[in-house]
């Protein structure tokens, strides 16, 4: 799986955990910084980080609390 699609998977499961797109957008926004996305390899990478990080913060949420 390239990185694009890894981020797209990502996406999906964010918005599955209940992120809204605006929390999404703020994500990738402060992975960035004030950098614009422009299909950099080295920027794909810090949003997928970013992704991954929250997408773990959600499930281990969800796990914790519905029970």
């Amino acid at each position: 799986m390239n990185i694009e699609e890894n981020i797209r998977q990502l996406l999906k499961k964010l918005i599955f955990l209940g992120y809204q797109r605006f929390q999404i957008r703020n994500i990738i926004n402060e992975a960035l910084g004030q950098q614009l996305l422009e299909n950099d390899y080295r920027q794909n990478v810090q949003v997928m980080i970013a992704l991954q990080k929250y997408e773990q913060l959600g499930s281990e949420y969800l796990l914790t609390y519905s029970k």
